[in-house]
């Protein structure tokens, strides 16, 4: 089989919206099939002062050096000089400039979560942000609820047991087992689908919402958090030693860490359900 997809992320662009329903943010969505109608929307809004999200594949920006396609990467478009963009990345790549036939291309680049020229805005309504604790611990009780009543087994803590049942069998099922295992390390720790990278912004979150709400509770998860971010990025290098080495040890290894990560987050969203609601 192909390069299976390990990944801890919600349906592409659900992520903004269920943050500007969270936040009461007004979020105006633009999409079309036309790349000069994208482009000019994108000039009107940057002209207007405002800042756009872009929804795109990194792969065809000029900066770019990513060997793999992904068309749900996301980045914030702050201006333009003639005809160069100034992009916002993820960490450690900061502020880049793209040319506008690369930005062109990377926006309506088709694949997997792809959209049409995706382009979005949000803005904060006059009457300001609601309360923030109340509106964390609603979106922490979103959370638990759905890794702890997943609609299908690939999902959730059960679609953890399920990718730790798959792994042993890797090296045999695998197309390419020694290209596709560390392919996996690298989406999971670097490009941003999951493992000990979202393990670690969530118990950031928990940590920030511990200071908001005065509940200690969520710091002491938020540790719990960090603890088993470091599994997980324990198993994403088990597998790029399995792919390397041809290591069934490996994956057998990686395998049980990630059983044991999917009983200790279970229990944890329990907690956090209770502390939630």
């Amino acid at each position: 089989m192909p390069t299976p997809f390990v990944g801890g992320r919600i349906k592409p662009d659900t992520l903004s919206e269920n943050l500007a329903n969270a936040l009461n943010l007004r979020l105006s969505v633009h999409e079309t099939s036309s790349v000069n109608r994208a482009r000019e929307h994108l000039l009107a809004e940057l002209d207007s002062g405002t800042v756009v999200g872009l929804k795109l594949d990194r792969y065809f920006l000029d900066y770019s050096t990513d060997d793999f396609r992904f068309a749900a990467h996301y980045v914030a478009c702050v201006g333009y000089d003639d005809d160069r963009f100034a992009l916002v990345e993820t960490q450690p790549l900061g502020l880049q400039w793209a040319s506008g036939e690369s930005l062109a291309t990377a926006r309506n680049a088709r694949g997997p979560m792809s959209s049409r020229n995706r382009a979005f805005t949000i803005d904060i309504p006059k009457g300001g942000l609601p309360d923030l604790g109340g509106a964390a611990r609603k979106g922490i009780r979103s959370a638990a609820e759905n890794f702890l009543n997943p609609p299908i087994s690939n999902f959730g803590y059960k679609g953890m047991h399920k990718v730790a049942d798959l792994m042993p069998q890797w090296l045999d099922d695998l197309d390419s087992p020694a290209e596709s295992l560390p392919e996996i390390c690298t989406i999971m720790e670097d490009a941003g689908t999951g493992g000990g990278l979202f393990r670690m912004m969530w118990a950031e979150f928990l940590a920030e919402t511990a200071d908001i709400t005065g509940t200690g509770e969520f710091r002491e998860i938020s540790d719990a958090y960090r603890e088993v971010s470091k599994k997980w990025t324990e198993v994403a290098e088990l597998l790029k030693e399995a792919g390397v080495a041809s290591s069934r040890e490996s994956l057998h290894s990686a395998s049980k860490i990630v059983h044991e990560a999917a009983d200790k987050e279970q229990h944890l969203m329990h907690r956090l359900m209770e502390l939630s609601s």
